[in-house]
Parts: structure tokens; sequence; C-alpha cells
């Protein structure tokens, strides 16, 4: 490295009054050191000799480690030419998996991304693609702090190739490298919808749709365990940002299928609300601006006085506002501002800048009124499902300010706003409007307890307000505080009704988010002139159709993300955990509440053994049985209506509630419980059993649709009964007589169906689905239960999707347990004629996944490998070693030598750096050499057009009377390529076969000229059989030379390939073996056999 070239390059944009950047002049050492410890000005050194150098001084020393690492990284970024060079030393030399670099990359995407320069932006987008690429630890921390300079509203050339090339990223590698990080999958889901707004002019419309097109899949494909996760914590501004974007077609049908058809989207999403009573992480809020954004909106928030902040506030919108499309960053700001920035009492009581004064400006600037709009939902969104329990008031503030503090001089802001809200609450989603109101209410009532503002009534009963507006208010704001006792009822329904069905994921961390805290250089703002924006505009939600979609149950989740105390929460620690405490037991006592009320509407002889077990919670296990058998007694004998009998269902799953959500697991072994008893399920199936379920009648229907109601109140239930069932068939004296005669066990799970309303394909991905969800362990158990009993009556051994999850959860030991299942035949995953379209699909999985598949598809004993040989002209070698190493383990162990099998390898496009084919026909080479040759010839001719050579009968290519799989037909020029592949790795056995050899002279006459150049050495073998002093004669086959030695080299060591001076081939071999084949060469004849020479006939 040169010194000029080091100095000539910069980093940053720097004009002359700036002093040179700090981190700028850490680089320039760090690369002074690089080539320093690299050899200096010694410009004879080698490659070689620099890397051992570079190598010696990182290891001995941290620092000039990180030195080394960092001069790397500023060549990287400062050399185009020398990047791909410098990034492989990088990786070769770190000996921290690049901690160093990827503090250093995130110092510069979130701190010094804007200061860039062209080439350097360029080249560092272009490495965080490279380590998304290999994997490297921290990529995705990288693209997140990179997205982060994706702004909103901004459609310059340098935004949209940012989102571009990111987006190429995420396409590029979503299946080897995104879809391992849902955190990282949600906020690019939330920053691509946000930007598809702005993208929605003709000029855009490639990347736009493109947008569209990768967005929709990730949320169909990852809705469940991303969308609806609630440590993730992508909630209710998800739906604000999808309503944005519902008018594009792709969004649209998602958009439909949340309001319409929730189970399309999930299983367990039970309608819009579920989503919109989970909270937002602030993290995806605080992503959408920009770290320069941030520190502005931070320092104006923090720092400056209020009366002071024209001068900013001019700045700020001369720089981000002015643009026509910039006006959608509105709403990401104010959403900002309310959900993030939370000052402490400190500065709530001094003489800074109010956050409603911030909102207030922002509001009345806004000359867009889509954008406008956009703005007060933001403003607002939060009051629609506000409960007190989980809720911070600090959502709810600037609001009520911004209304309160305009009355006296902007009045039609207060109106606006006031008109605005009356219409979100009731006409945004008219079947949730009862939800609604609550949670406008409750945002009211607790304006007054937390002492924001001491009335309402300057507010919401101003005689300045024009009369209709008055009116308006009266009718449906003031009476949300008049109706206390209803609201806190909606609020008991909205806890006690849990969800038993949503997944809960334990093991993904929620982060606190971290705040940038900077100054700001000396710019200055004034007030903006005042535009009022219309009062009337709504979002159209999916409700304004004449269809309307049912309402949802309403669901809260009592694990919310960590945040950190605000100025509202002043109460002692205990005393909040006593209210906690307290609000816990009034949500249970409203609950048995409504399990009472449901008990009293059931029949006496329903009625009684209910009471009793419900009053009597200490009840001793004994008397508790006799109370439930005197329930299922009567239930068998009684016909209820379909309330009444959903009705007793859920009141068994009340009660019994710990019994059916207990693990299945023993905590210390990790293993099945053995002889799992769980009431009520095991009395209901004794019920069953004994009815048998063949039996049509009244009795074994209400039991059976018990049973199906309990599943649909806990889910959880169904996979548990697939365990009961197979336990009680295990330890049934009679179970193969009942398995083979009557299959009770087995029909019983079947038998819901009906009642149920699904088929049993998707009965059984349904409840296994639930069972991986809520215990992976259990998992492998359970699944191959479903493919003993159902496989021949489901497409279960077509379905990858279970077979994913249960190579996902698969460890060693159950791995060897499931071998071992299979070889027994007790088991059986795949079959023969479906087994090449499920391996095509398991190629791109993780390693570990690929290898269970390939262990069980080995452990089967109605599979061969003809059945996979078509799988291998599919494969690359660099894209799935995991697959080829498989089949090239299963060619060496089992496959026999068959024009099937050396058709199918001949048909893989030849390359030397691809030695899968190679390495099988070296094989066969070392074992059979005469087949080989038989067998490689025959192919050779026919692929050139002539006749094959007669084969040997019986060779039928497959086994018995079964018709093997359709043989591809390679090439010539394939054919050429892998059989001089095989002599350039020195085979020599085939060879010196006859057949080989006049097959190469045959096809001599056949073939291009440009093959013949091409082949030229290969051909070049068969060059002494065309001398035409030789005379006819009988012809004599060759003996077979002796097997090479397989010490050195593969045994290749001692063989080549060498001319005579006439120009004439001939292959040498070693001494030993020339004397060997001496003495097995039988007496001349009229026409004499070729020799093998040896290397001393020279």
């Amino acid at each position: 490295m040169q010194t000029e070239k080091i100095s000539s390059n910069k980093l940053f944009h720097q004009t002359l009054v700036e002093w040179k950047d700090e981190f700028e002049e850490k680089i320039e050492r760090s690369r002074s050191a690089l080539s320093r410890h690299g050899g200096g000005g010694n410009g004879n050194a080698s490659e070689k000799e620099i890397h051992d150098s570079l190598h010696s001084a990182a290891c001995r020393d941290k620092s000039v480690h990180d030195d080394i690492c960092l001069g790397l990284l500023g060549t990287i970024l400062l050399e185009r030419d020398a990047a791909l060079k410098s990034y492989r030393d990088l990786t070769l030399l770190s000996r921290d998996n690049l901690g160093v670099v990827v503090d250093t990359l995130s110092l510069l995407t979130l701190e010094k991304y804007h200061k860039l320069t062209d080439v350097s932006r360029n080249q560092l987008v272009w490495v965080i693609r490279e380590m998304v690429k290999g994997g490297a630890m921290g990529a995705d921390m990288l693209c997140w702090n990179l997205m982060r300079q994706i702004a909103g509203g901004d459609t310059s050339a340098r935004n949209l190739w940012l989102i571009d090339y990111i987006l190429d990223i995420y396409v590029e590698y979503r299946f080897t490298w995104l879809n391992k990080y849902p955190v990282l999958i949600a906020a690019v889901i939330y920053t691509y919808l946000r930007v598809i707004e702005d993208h929605m002019t003709v000029p855009l419309a490639n990347l736009r749709q493109k947008e569209v097109t990768f967005v929709s899949s990730l949320i169909r494909e990852h809705f469940t365990e991303v969308c609806m996760n609630q440590q993730i914590g992508l909630g209710r501004d998800f739906i604000r940002q999808l309503q944005a974007v519902s008018r594009i077609p792709e969004i649209q049908e998602i958009w439909q299928d949340l309001f319409y058809n929730p189970k399309s989207l999930s299983p367990h999403l039970t309608g819009v609300l579920q989503l919109l009573n989970m909270r937002t992480s602030r993290k995806y809020i605080q992503s959408r601006l920009t770290p320069d954004m941030e520190k502005k909106i931070q320092f104006l928030t923090a720092q400056v006085k209020f009366g002071n902040q024209k001068r900013y506030q001019d700045w700020f919108q001369k720089q981000y506002f002015s643009t026509v499309e910039s006006q959608t960053l509105r709403a990401d700001i104010i959403r900002y501002i309310v959900c993030v920035i939370h000052p402490p009492n400190e500065i709530l009581s001094s003489d800074i800048l109010p956050r409603w004064a911030v909102i207030g400006w922002l509001l009345t600037t806004c000359t867009n009124p889509v954008a406008a709009a956009t703005a007060k939902l933001a403003l607002f969104f939060d009051w629609l499902v506000f409960d007190p329990v989980k809720d911070n008031i600090m959502n709810i503030e600037p609001a009520i300010l911004v209304m309160y503090h305009s009355l006296k001089t902007y009045l039609a802001i207060t109106a606006t706003l006031l008109d605005f809200l009356i219409r979100l609450t009731y006409e945004y989603h008219p079947p949730t409007v009862e939800r609604f109101k609550a949670g406008v209410g409750a945002a009211l009532k607790s304006i007054l307890e937390k002492r924001v503002l001491q009335t309402l009534d300057v507010v919401l009963d101003n005689p300045k307000l024009e009369p209709e507006l008055r009116k308006s208010i009266k009718e449906n704001l003031l009476v949300l505080l008049d109706g206390n006792t209803q609201i806190e009822n909606v609020f008991l329904d909205n806890h006690v009704q849990e969800s038993n069905n949503l997944p809960i994921y334990n093991n993904i961390k929620s982060e606190p988010m971290p705040i940038l805290n900077s100054t700001l250089t000396n710019h200055s703002i004034p007030s903006p002139v005042l535009i009022t924006t219309s009062a009337n505009i709504i979002i159209e939600s999916a409700s304004s159709g004449t269809k309307q979609p049912p309402p949802a149950p309403i669901i809260t989740f009592n694990q919310p993300d960590p945040e950190p105390d605000f100025s509202d929460e002043e109460v002692d620690t205990k005393e909040e955990v006593i209210e906690v405490k307290v609000k816990k037991d009034v949500v249970e006592e409203a609950e048995r509440e409504r399990i009472f009320e449901k008990i009293r509407g059931l029949p006496t002889n329903f009625r009684l053994p209910f009471e009793a077990l419900l009053s009597q919670n200490d009840m001793k296990v004994a008397n508790r049985s006799d109370l439930l058998d005197e329930v299922l007694s009567a239930l068998i004998e009684e016909q209820l209506e379909k309330t009444k009998r959903e009705d007793l269902s859920e009141t068994l799953a009340y009660l019994y509630k710990s019994e059916l959500e207990k693990p299945t697991v023993l905590e210390d072994t990790s293993s099945i419980i053995e002889n799992l008893r769980i009431s009520p399920v095991n009395e209901l199936v004794s019920l069953v059993i004994e009815l048998k379920p063949s039996d049509k009648s009244l009795k074994m229907k209400n039991v059976l649709r018990v049973l199906a109601d309990m599943i649909t109140f806990m889910p959880k239930v169904a996979y548990k009964l697939l365990i009961i069932l197979y336990q009680l068939l295990e330890k049934d004296p009679h179970g193969e007589e009942i398995r083979f005669k009557n299959n009770n066990y087995e029909s019983l799970y079947k038998n819901l169906l009906q009642f149920r309303g699904m088929k049993l394909d998707a009965q059984l991905t349904q409840d296994l689905k639930v069972c991986w969800e809520c215990e992976p362990l259990v998992f492998p158990y359970v699944c191959p239960i479903a493919y003993i009993w159902y496989v021949e009556e489901t497409d279960l051994s077509n379905s990858t999707e279970i077979l994913h999850l249960l190579v996902s959860t698969l460890d060693s030991s159950q791995l060897q347990d499931l071998t071992w299942k299979i070889m027994q035949e007790d088991v059986r995953f795949f079959e023969s004629d479906s087994i090449v379209p499920v391996i095509v699909k398991t190629i791109e999985w993780e390693s570990w996944e690929q290898h269970c598949v390939w262990t069980l598809v080995e452990s089967h004993p109605n599979l061969r490998l003809e059945d996979i040989l078509p799988v291998i002209p599919q494969l690359d070698a660099k894209r799935h070693p995991e697959a080829l190493t498989a089949l090239l383990l299963l060619f060496r162990r089992t496959a026999s030598l068959s024009s099937g099998a050396v058709n199918t390898l001949l048909s893989r496009k030849a390359n030397l750096k691809d030695r899968f084919v190679v390495n099988i026909l070296i094989h066969w080479d070392d074992s059979t050499p005469d087949k080989l040759a038989e067998q490689l010839s025959a192919i050779l001719v026919q692929s050139s057009g002539g006749s094959p050579t007669k084969r040997k009968r019986g060779q039928t290519g497959g086994r018995g009377n079964t018709s093997p799989a359709p043989i591809p037909s390679p090439t010539t020029d394939n054919v050429l390529a892998h059989i001089d592949h095989l002599r350039l790795a020195g085979s020599v056995l085939v060879f010196n076969e006859d057949v080989m050899l006049a097959a190469l002279l045959q096809v001599q006459s056949w073939v291009t000229e440009a093959q013949k150049s091409k082949y030229k050495e290969l051909l070049a073998l068969v060059a002494t059989a065309e001398e035409p002093d030789k005379k006819p004669s009988g012809t004599t086959k060759r003996p077979k030379p002796t097997p090479r030695p397989k010490a050195g080299n593969n045994g290749r060591g001692n063989s080549s390939l060498s001319r005579t001076r006439s120009g004439k081939a001939r292959i040498c071999t070693s001494e030993s073996d020339s004397s060997d084949d001496e003495e097995l060469r039988p007496p001349k004849k009229t026409k004499r056999p070729r020799k093998v020479y040896s290397s001393e006939s020279d």
C-alpha cells in the first residue's frame, strides 16, 4: 500500500472551514499501520509473506489487530477495486468474529452516514451485503441500522437507490439468512409498508411493485410468528401502516382477509381487534426517523426553551418538509413524539418546549389534506384501545393538551381534532365501536385521574365551539364519561377473554430501545403560517363497505414490552404490585362470575355438580371425580342445545384449566410422561371407547361434540388427545386386536372431524402446528403418531410443512429413536413415488435439518436409490452441499452399477470443481472397471447417434419387475467431459478395457472439430489403434490389470498419460504394475493385443 493512495481518497464530505473528522483520521492511521505491518515499503514481498506478517502481528497484540481490521475496512470503503481482496483478508485475519468491524460500521450507519462520500456510501452498503452473504455475526443489526437511513417522504435518487439496494439484499438472501431473524422481518415489513406509501406515482411503479410483492409474501408467510407475536411487538401500528396502502391489490387482499377471513392468515387470529390491542414496540416507531432527524427532534423537546423554537422549526421545515411527498413524514414524527419521547418531571416542570407545541406546529403547517388526516390518526390511534391497566397516559397527554392550548388562539385546531376524534371512534370500524368507546372513555377518565387537566369542561363544553359540534360532543364523548360502570365492564370482559390459541414465544428477547442524545449545531427556526385542515377527512377502512366483518373478541396481553418509568408513574413500587394484584383478582372474580352465569343456565343434573366443583376448589380428588362422573352420566343421556352444550364445554375447560394446560413432558428428563392422564379428557375418551366410535347414537354424538368444543376453547387438547389415545393403545392388552378390527383409538380422532368442520389433513396440520408452537419437545413424539395412523388416508407423506416442523425440533437422541422406528417399519414418512418433490423442497433448509431428512430417507426400507436419482441433476455443488454429500455416501454404500445410475450422473453439468460425479465413477472404476467401461461406452455411443454396445442380459435398471424412473439422456459433450475428468483424476483401469477404447475410437469419427480439439488428449488414448500396419486377426481380450495400490494420492499418484515419439498415446503405470502386466500377458497371436507400457519402456 502506498502513502499517496492512502491520502488521496476521502471518507467524508468536508468543507474548507470544517476540521477533519476524528474518525477519518483514525481510519488513516489504521491504514498506515496496515501498510507498516504488511511489509512496509518492501514492494518485492509476496502476497503470502504479507499475509503471514499481518497474521503474526494481529496475534501478538489486540490493538494491532484492531488497527489491521480497521485498515482493511478503510481500504474497502475507499478503494472499490481492492474491496473484494481486502474483505477476504479481513475475514481471514479477524480474530473477534469481525467485532471491531461491526462496531465501526454501526457507528457509520447510525451517526455518520449522511456525511459519507458517494463512493464510501456505496462501499459501505456493499460490505454489509457481503457480511449478509457470509452470515457474519451482527449483520442483522447493521441491516436494521441501514434501514433507519431510509427516510419517509423522500423520493430523491439517493434514497430510492438505498431502498432498492436493501430490498435486493433481502430478496436474494431471504431463505438462507433473513428468515432466521423474526425481529428483523418485522422491521422490514414495517419499513417497506411505510415507504410504499411514498411510491404511488407512475415513474416509481416498478419499484413499488417489487416492494409490494416482497412485503405481501413476507406478511402471509410470517404472520403468526411475527405480526401476532407480542414479544416482537409489531402491534397496532402494523394495522395503521397497512391501512395507508390498502388500495394496492396485493395488500387489499391481506386487508380483506384480516377482516373477513382472519383464519387464512393465522389459525390463532380472531380478528383485527386482536392486533389493535397489541402495543407497537418503540423500536419500530423510532426506525421511521433517520438518526439525524431523531437527534433534531430530541434537541427540540429537551433543550430548546418555549418561545425560542421559531428558528429551529423554520430550519427543520426547510430541510425535511420542502417537497410535496415529504408531507407524509409528519405522521411518523407525531407518532415518534407520542410513543417514544416521554419527558421526565424535571423537563415537564421547566420552560422547555413541550411535546404538544411541536405536534401543534406539525399539524398546522401541513398542506396536504390526506397527510393531515393521517397525522391526526397517528395522534389519536392509542385512544381507541386505551387500557388504563397496561397503557401509558403519556400516549394520551399530547392530544388533549394540543386541544386545550389551542382554544384561546387557534380555536379551529381544537374543533378539527374533536370532530376527528368523534368520527374516528364511531366510524373507523363499526363492529368494534363498543371497544373504541370504552377506550376513549377510559382515556378521558385517566386524564382527570392523572390530573393532566383539572377539568374537561373547558375543552368538551366550551361556549366558543360551534353549537352543532357541542351537541355532537355531548352525545358522543360526554356520555362516555358518565357511563363509567359500563366502561369498566367492557374492560373486565377484555381481560377475562384471554386467548388460549395465541402462541407465546419466549425465545425472542425484547430489548430496550436506544435513544440518541446529542446536540445540534447552531441553526434557527421561525414560527409557521397557520393553515387549518379539514375536519371531515377520515381514513377509509375495510368496514366502509356494505358487508361488515363480525366483531372480534377483545384480547389483552399480560406481558407488554418493558418500558422505563415516566413522570405519571409516581407511586411506590410496592403499591404498584398490590394494585396489579388487586386488578388481577378482580379479573379472575369477573371470570368466575361469568362461568357461574353459564352454569345457572344449564339443566339441574348439570348445574348441581358444576356448582359444587366451582365453589370448592380444595375438594379432594375423589370427590371431584365423582362429580365429574355425574356430569358425564347426564351428558350421554340428555340432548343439549348448541348454546347449552358450548356453555357446558367452556365450563369444563375453565374448571380443569390447570389440568389441561399442564406440560406433557418431564422437566428433568424432557421425556413424555408415561400414562398421561388429563381430566376430563381421559374420562371422555373412556366413554367413547366403551360406546365404540362406530356407534352413531345420540350418546356418541353428545360426547364427541363436547370434546370438539373443548378443543375449540383450548386447542392444546387436540394433540394431548393423540398422546392419550396412543398410550392407551400401547398398554391395552388387546391393543393389536382392537387396532386391526375396530380401530377404536385411531377412529376416535377422525370422528371429531364432522364436529370440528375440518378435513383430516387440515385437522392434523393445525393440531400439529399447535403442538410445535406450545410444546416443541413433544412434537417428535406426536408427529410419528399421526404418520403411523393416518399416512395412508392423508397427504402427510407429501407434506414438507409438517416434515420441516419435525426436523426443526429433533435432537440427536430423538433422531436415533425415529431411525429405529423406521427401520423396524413402525412408521413411514416417505413413499417412493413422491420422494423426489419432497427432497427438492428440503434442499434449502438448514444443514442440521437436511441431515435429519437424509438420515430418515436412508432408514426407509421401502426406498431405493433409483427412486432418488431424478434429484441429482437439480443439485448445485455450491448451494446444496448437504444433499450431494448424503447422495455421495449413499452411492458408495448401496449403489450397484446400472445404466440408470450412470445415465443420471452423466446428465449433470460437467464441472472440474464439482467432484460428485467423478468420485462415484472412481469408486466404480476401483470395484468393477469392466462394467463401468461397458456402461460408459454404451452411453457415449448412444449420445453420439450410433447404436449402443450390446448389453448383458438381466440389466433392467430396476429391482424386480418394477419399471424404473425415466432416465435422462446426456449429451455427447457432457459424456466426453465427465470421461475426461475421470482420466484427469488418474483413472487407469477403465481405459484398459477394449470396449472403452473401441467406443472412443468410434466416437472419434463423429465428433465435431471443436470437440476433437477440446478432448484431444482423451481421444489420443486410442491413437495406437489406428496404425495401418496392424493386420486383422481374431481379437484377444486383454487381461484385467492388477488393481492400483490405495496408498498415496488415492492410489493414482504413480500412473500418468504420455505420448510416444510418433505422437501416439500410451498409459504409463508404475514399475510394479508393468511387471505384473508382463506376467499376465497371453501368448502372441496374429494381432498383438495392446500393451500397457511401463515407465521403463522409454
